[in-house]
């Protein structure tokens, strides 16, 4: 069940209870329909909602069929399958820092852990792996991409090189590729990467992302529609090859980018590391400005 039209949870949940009371499904049935329905329901722009919104959702919905008398609640043991479905999601949803709630022990990596990573060789480009890691710490901090759901949505096209009024070439995310069906929408960038070579241009994120998008990236993949992060192939050493298959990267791959980087640095706790964790490293640039 997907979502059309109305905005938030409420319209969802307008929707779907209206469906359930009007044709009177039978419990066991409804807790089908709920498994797939936790698992799926995605708002307009094809995003998750927030954990708490999901919650609220279910909490609602069960609060109407009481009201209406169907004669059994969604949280009983009868729903015992779709409870289990959602809380799977919204361990995913938290898991990728979308539970909604507010933080109270946000893990941030320290600059030190960071110069810890370059030295051990985790950032980079030396490998697959070590750029496809570095991009993903790049367009966190830089990109104003703090979640799961926005790293796995992000296609090739919505990452543009463009160039500013003074000439410097700068990329900027402007999810171009979700702004196609709206006719007439303004450019808006997310923020901006520039050269930044003070510590080299190994670290140059604006250099490494242009290696990881035209450098190493097989040919098939540069339509504006192709998934932006692909996976890495094990062994390519060659600094003119092709580094990554034809292929998304997985979704439990790209969750554990981070926990990853902590994981081999000796940090505490690694699964408490999640995209946010860069974004104290350094600012993020240009974060919702008009882009040239």
């Amino acid at each position: 069940m997907r979502r059309r039209k109305g905005s938030g949870s409420l319209g969802v949940l307008k929707r779907v209870t209206s469906v359930f009371v009007s044709f009177e499904i039978p419990a066991a049935k409804l807790n089908e329909l709920l498994e797939n329905f936790y698992v799926t329901v995605k708002k307009s722009d094809g995003s998750d909602f927030l954990a708490t919104s999901l919650h609220a959702i279910r909490r609602g919905l069960d609060r109407i069929l009481k009201n209406a008398g169907v004669g059994f609640s969604i949280t009983s043991s009868t729903f015992s399958s779709s409870t289990k479905k959602l809380k799977e999601k919204l361990w995913v949803l938290s898991k990728a820092g979308m539970s909604g709630a507010r933080a109270r022990n946000i893990v941030y990596f320290s600059l030190s852990d960071e110069e810890e990573m370059w030295q051990a060789g985790c950032l980079g480009d030396d490998s697959p792996v070590t750029l496809l890691s570095t991009v993903v710490k790049y367009n966190s901090q830089y990109l104003n991409m703090r979640t799961l759901q926005e790293h796995a949505d992000l296609m090739y096209g919505d990452i543009e090189l463009l160039k500013d009024p003074q000439n410097q070439p700068y990329f900027a995310r402007t999810d171009s590729v979700k702004r196609e069906s709206r006719s007439g929408a303004t450019r808006v960038c997310h923020g901006k990467i520039y050269h930044e070579h003070s510590r080299g241009h190994k670290q140059c994120p604006y250099c490494l992302l242009y290696k990881y998008m035209y450098t190493h990236r097989p040919p098939t993949q540069m339509e504006a529609k192709s998934p932006f992060y692909l996976t890495a192939r094990k062994e390519a050493t060659d600094t003119g090859s092709v580094w990554y298959e034809e292929q998304r990267m997985g979704l439990r791959s790209l969750r554990g980018v981070v926990p990853n980087l902590a994981k081999k640095v000796k940090l505490e706790n690694c699964e408490n590391f999640t995209f946010v964790s860069f974004t104290q490293v350094s600012r993020r640039l240009g974060s919702h400005s008009c882009c040239q």
